[in-house]
């Protein structure tokens, strides 16, 4: 790791360049810097600290950790740089602001229709070096990967800066992209490479994780939709009806709500696991399991619904009988 003894300060034309550039932005961007004891932090500070001087609408906000660790600048949740974007790479750091600010990627209308189904966590880690000629470009089209999708999640890494990389990922060259610590893409990558990395994924074997995340990010429906596609309930889906949370829980339901309505039969593969749900110990997973029966269910499912109207929880009882009474009314001859 570098001492922190080298000058990072930009010149008064990348300044210049610089106030041109973020003049552009449509919004302020609020920009999150992580300061440590790491001696670096002081570059870190005075890089976002320039930026700041030249134009209002770069906004930093800093924070600070007591450990050792490397600082960082986060331009988004899952964007981040281990570097001190000046030099080469000054503009495609300026590009992604803007292209945030205006909260549009610059993307071929091929990546952003392939995207709009990638819905895989998926870590890139970028390694660059300041005088590499081409980092500039992955760079700049990873972090519009980046901005086009929050299940990738993306870190710049300079490796004269942060060299335990090289020796951690075994880096020969710049730039690596190193997918997920294992796989590794090296060299002037395109567009079209990267994209259908993401994008060719098959979701019925996604982890468990991977469909908690979906749903907390609001995708319930996107998620019922390929299923729907794909003909199949996804094995690592469904076990999220009974998880902890309540709004991962939720989120679940809403996909098999959305399934039913597209294809009923499809959703009837639920019907095993929610009927063990309906004998768990916990009263809201009974609760709502009952209440999804009622929803997607048929009149196969009316005899465990009956029993559980007895239930000592009076909610579930309720949850129960309204499932029951749902069920009759929409099964009932002529309806």
């Amino acid at each position: 790791m570098s001492d922190g003894s080298a000058d990072y300060t930009l010149t008064a034309q990348e300044l210049a360049v610089a106030k041109d550039r973020l003049e552009a932005l449509e919004n302020p961007v609020v920009v999150k810097i992580l300061l440590t004891k790491n001696p670096l932090s002081v570059h870190f500070r005075r890089f976002t600290d320039d930026l700041a001087a030249v134009s209002e609408k770069f906004q930093p906000f800093y924070m600070t950790s007591s450990d050792n660790g490397p600082p960082t600048i986060e331009l988004k949740a899952n964007l981040r740089y281990l570097a001190i974007p000046g030099g080469k790479e000054l503009a495609p750091f300026l590009q992604s602001l803007i292209s945030y600010s205006e909260r549009k990627a610059m993307l071929s209308k091929r990546s952003l229709s392939a995207l709009e189904t990638f819905m895989t966590p998926t870590r890139f880690e970028v390694m660059i070096s300041p005088a590499c000629p081409h980092c500039p470009l992955v760079v700049g089209l990873v972090n519009q990967l980046a901005l086009a999708s929050t299940y990738l999640e993306v870190s710049i890494i300079d490796i004269t800066l942060f060299d335990d990389f090289v020796g951690r990922y075994s880096v020969r060259a710049v730039p690596t992209v190193i997918i997920d610590g294992q796989d590794k893409l090296a060299g002037n990558v395109s567009e079209e490479v990267l994209v259908d990395r993401l994008a060719n994924q098959t979701p019925a074997t996604f982890h468990p994780d991977t469909f908690k995340k979906i749903v907390k990010e609001g995708d319930a429906r996107r998620l019922a939709g390929m299923m729907v596609a794909d003909g199949v309930l996804y094995s690592g889906a469904l076990p999220l009806l009974a998880d902890p949370d309540w709004s991962v829980r939720m989120g679940m339901m809403v996909v098999l709500e959305e399934v039913a309505e597209r294809q009923p039969v499809l959703a009837q593969g639920a019907y095993p696991l929610l009927l063990e749900l309906l004998d768990r110990k916990e009263a809201n997973i009974r609760g709502d399991a009952a209440y999804l029966l009622g929803t997607i269910g048929n009149t196969s499912v009316l005899a465990p619904l009956e029993r559980l109207s007895q239930d000592a929880d009076l909610e579930v009882a309720e949850a129960a009988r309204e499932a029951v009474e749902q069920i009759r009314e929409r099964e009932a001859p002529g309806k």
